[in-house]
């Protein structure tokens, strides 16, 4: 796997709203299966993708380890997206029910960082769920809370690394995000400005830091 410092990655416009076409989209098509592919997902859904997970993650009581209940996963499911989609469908009910308000539009403010977990890279060794203390699970899953969008990024080289999901990791749990990630021998989770995956030049475009 191969990694960019921030000082030799490519300078882009900072907050360009869009880089494909824009949608008018429903609430309900923010979590639309199929939208994998970091190339073409529209600028419009990876904001509200990325506000509402952020917004989700700063704004909840940490009592349940950013593994709430009314996001848990299915056990029964039809691959990663399918998983995916279906936390962000019951994150965005409970943002509703809760009148946490989500920006539609970039700059997206997010205190916090932004991580990659590549699904196949994963050697299960359980390390990272106890330096963590359990913001990773034992095969160096991050908290469900916490996922964004899962990609398969096809035109990668290294055939273990094309499939990935983004997360963000909030102010509280960077820490022990750290623990686990110098802790993790296989680097199948590193922090997004550290990848050359090419959903990062997308965020990095919307996003801003507070």
């Amino acid at each position: 796997m191969r990694f960019l410092s921030p000082d030799n990655h490519p300078q882009h416009a900072m907050f360009s709203t869009r880089t494909t076409p824009a949608e008018d989209l429903k609430p309900w098509e923010v979590w639309s299966r199929g939208c994998t592919d970091p190339s073409t997902i529209s600028g419009d859904r990876l904001i509200s993708r990325l506000a509402e997970t952020v917004i989700w993650c700063e704004g909840i009581p940490d009592s349940e380890g950013y593994r709430s209940k009314a996001l848990r996963p299915s056990v029964l499911h039809d691959g990663p997206d399918d998983v995916v989609c279906s936390i962000g469908s019951s994150r965005q009910r409970e943002l509703h029910y809760k009148r946490l308000a989500v920006p539609s539009r970039a700059p997206v403010i997010a205190p916090g960082r932004f991580m990659v977990y590549f699904l196949d890279e994963n050697l299960c060794d359980g390390y990272a769920e106890l330096v963590s203390k359990g913001f990773f699970d034992v095969d160096n899953l991050p908290a469900h809370d916490t996922w964004v969008s899962f990609f398969d990024e096809e035109s990668r080289p290294e055939r273990s690394s094309r499939r990935y999901l983004l997360c963000y990791v909030p102010v509280a749990a960077i820490d022990a995000a750290i623990a686990g990630i110098e802790g993790n021998p296989e680097q199948c989770i590193v922090w997004l400005e550290q990848s050359d995956v090419a959903i990062r030049r997308r965020v990095e475009e919307v996003v801003r830091k507070r």
